[in-house]
């Protein structure tokens, strides 16, 4: 064995000093993420830091929460009164963003964020595309198929958009179709074994994951992309809960009754997450992942306020799990009782 290969040093990434590695990290696209969080513990401690965030912003580069509100009482036919809004970790500030008004109904689709765009999907079978960066919007491939108020996730760099309802006049036994973000092309996706019914809210697993979890009804039905296998997570008797989000595999949904609770699949029961205070009537709620956190937003209709709220989470997702309030903050007063939060996401990799 040459002198060379016996005095070659063994070590490893994890190894070096956290400043290097917060640099490291801060170079990578945030929707690698929860791959390195799968590496170690010390990664994924890292990649949920408040100190990747600063670094991140420090270079110029940090993610934007974006907030889509509608006038409730206006025509559903335009998106002439939707509005955008947009905040960051590091200015808890809703502003107010002039982005392009799309054609569509914004009470039939659902935007759903890739890296820095938004696409708009369902309800027509075309797709818009809202640069966030240019605030410019563009025209997308037509999908084959009209679904009006489905479920829309994205899992492995295709869009599926499934349920919901189409016209008389369209294929009825196409219920699932798939954008391949690749190729920029649309393909047949299996059809779920069981009816999905209009859209309340849908989510897909932020992981690497395969499913989408989707508020159908009164319950929630977890759609398998790969097969169109789908199971049926009941909700907890007597409370009332309108959005869901999953972080790190696990199905969170607030009941204003009890609070923020979890799904424990294999006992099939939701529990409550410990050590919050979030009891109690949130007016307009919408939950987003973010960086294996929770996102909680709200709009108060008493005292037109929004405020959002971080959570980290802790614990086994068999026995029990803990919450952690990192920040509180009014993003904005004096909001108009009249305007319905509609959707609630995040744009990853955005440069300031």
């Amino acid at each position: 064995m040459s002198t060379t290969a016996k005095e070659a040093p063994s070590w490893s990434f994890s190894s070096l000093p956290d400043d290097i590695i917060l640099n490291v990290l801060a170079r990578v696209p945030r929707r690698y993420h929860p791959i390195l969080s799968c590496v170690s513990k010390k990664l994924q401690s890292l990649v949920r830091s408040s100190e990747l965030q600063i670094t991140r912003s420090l270079r110029g580069k940090e993610d934007r929460f974006y907030v889509g509100s509608r006038e409730a009482y206006s025509s559903y036919e335009t998106w002439d009164s939707y509005h955008w809004f947009t905040f960051t970790e590091s200015h808890h500030r809703l502003a107010s963003i002039p982005f392009p008004s799309s054609p569509l109904k914004p009470c039939s689709t659902t935007p759903i964020t890739v890296g820095t765009d938004i696409y708009i999907v369902g309800g027509s079978r075309n797709m818009w595309i809202l640069e966030t960066r240019s605030g410019k919007l563009r025209q997308g491939p037509k999908s084959p198929v009209f679904r009006d108020r489905a479920a829309v996730g994205l899992v492995n760099y295709k869009i599926y958009i499934f349920g919901g309802t189409c016209p008389k006049s369209c294929y009825q036994d196409i219920q699932a179709q798939a954008f391949d973000l690749n190729t920029q092309t649309w393909q047949l996706a299996p059809n779920p074994s069981m009816k999905v019914n209009c859209i309340n809210n849908s989510v897909v697993t932020p992981a690497l994951g395969r499913k989408i979890y989707v508020m159908s009804g009164k319950n929630v039905i977890v759609y398998d992309t790969r097969d169109g296998t789908c199971d049926e997570i009941i909700r907890a008797e007597d409370f009332n809960s309108q959005t869901i989000c999953v972080v790190d595999n696990v199905l969170y949904m607030h009941y204003h009754d009890v609070g923020l609770m979890w799904y424990e699949s294999k006992a099939k029961e939701w529990r409550v997450v410990h050590g919050l205070k979030f009891k109690g009537y949130f007016s307009n709620i919408k939950m987003a992942e973010y960086n294996g956190k929770l996102a909680f937003l709200w709009h108060s209709v008493n005292n037109g306020e929004v405020w959002c709220s971080m959570i980290a989470l802790f614990g086994s997702s068999n026995v029990a799990i803990r919450g952690l309030l990192e920040w509180s903050n009014r993003l904005l007063s004096h909001v108009p009782f009249s305007y319905d939060m509609k959707d609630f996401m995040v744009c990853t990799d955005y440069y300031k």
